[in-house]
């Protein structure tokens, strides 16, 4: 009989230490009461943009979380798909069901709008991202159309890589490259106005999460049931597969922490989960805060390798001690 309890003791002793690693350092404000619908941190940290239940958007200094702007509602689209925000935080965009909505931070206007279309009659903006340069924007669409569009000489090459939604597009730091992954479990990198992929991957299921480093080294993707992998973004090749005890994980946000080893996920659920991107293995799983059930990471941010800050459904954003896994081994 005590042979037989030794391995279920043994479980218990390492499923506690694991939970001793308390990394939350607790919840440092909440954007409101009407939750967060869409949220993202400027590239830099020092803005974060949101859509709330009420079709809200607002821009907020991250230090003080003051309001520094707010789109007028009789100036938002009727559905919001997503929001963008320029990388020297001048320029928002703000997504509809096909049209793009081009406000200045520095003057509050509207300076401009421009429609976009698929292939398809039906089809609808999925997903929006504008270079490094801000010059150039990939806006991709519900039935597998990419629109590759150069903002100063308003040419937009048009093709068709995908057979379902794109929901999932990253640019190199230098606003050349970039990748997209689609519901139709395809993955490609492009140089930007050609319609020929410098490499291609497909998985057995759609793509729910996609995350680049910076420099543009590797990338992470993860399909709708059991196939996540830390991929070379010079050929594609894994590097990695994440390993863990359950059957499947639902991968949504993903993260590199950067100048580090460590890759942070959020689930479907309200949980945080930190991974070894050299080795696959997983460190730990957290429970965010939460007010109401069923509350989600939103978007996610690290100023530094020891520090990561997440936003949830809830509009709360919480603080978190990376270093508490260093100083665990």
């Amino acid at each position: 009989m005590l042979f037989r309890l030794i391995p279920f003791l043994l479980m218990l002793f390492l499923t506690g230490c694991e939970d001793e690693i308390l990394l939350s350092k607790g919840t440092i404000s909440q954007l409101g009461d009407k939750g967060v619908l869409i949220g993202h941190f400027s590239q830099d940290g020092t803005k974060l943009v949101t859509i709330d239940s009420t079709n809200t958007l607002t821009v907020w200094d991250s230090k003080s979380m003051t309001e520094l702007f707010s789109v007028p509602k009789d100036k938002m689209p009727e559905l919001s798909r997503d929001v963008v925000l320029s990388k020297d935080n001048n320029m928002l965009i703000v997504v509809g069901d096909n049209q793009l909505q081009f406000w200045s931070l520095s003057t509050e206007k509207l300076v401009t709008k421009v429609s976009f279309t698929g292939v398809s009659g039906y089809a609808h903006i999925t997903s929006v991202s504008l270079s490094p340069s801000m010059d150039k924007i990939i806006v991709a669409m519900s039935d597998g159309t990419v629109n590759m569009a150069h903002l100063h000489t308003q040419v937009n090459n048009q093709f068709a890589p995908h057979s379902r939604p794109v929901m999932h597009v990253e640019w190199d730091d230098k606003g050349e490259l970039f990748l997209t992954a689609a519901q139709d479990g395809k993955l490609a990198l492009w140089q930007f106005g050609s319609p020929e992929p410098v490499f291609t991957k497909e998985f057995n299921h759609r793509v729910t999460s996609l995350a680049v480093r910076k420099d543009f080294s590797e990338f992470f993707v993860s399909d709708a049931l059991d196939n996540q992998v830390i991929a070379s973004l010079i050929d594609g090749a894994d590097k990695s597969e994440l390993k863990y005890m359950a059957r499947f994980k639902v991968f949504r946000k993903a993260l590199f922490i950067e100048k580090s080893r460590l890759l942070a996920t959020s689930s479907s659920k309200s949980q945080l989960t930190i991974w070894d991107t050299r080795s696959g293995n997983e460190l730990g799983t957290w429970q965010i805060n939460t007010v109401s059930s069923g509350a989600t990471i939103v978007d996610m941010y690290a100023p530094t390798k020891e520090k990561l800050v997440t936003l949830s459904s809830d509009g709360l954003l919480e603080e978190w001690a990376l270093n508490m896994l260093a100083n665990s081994k």
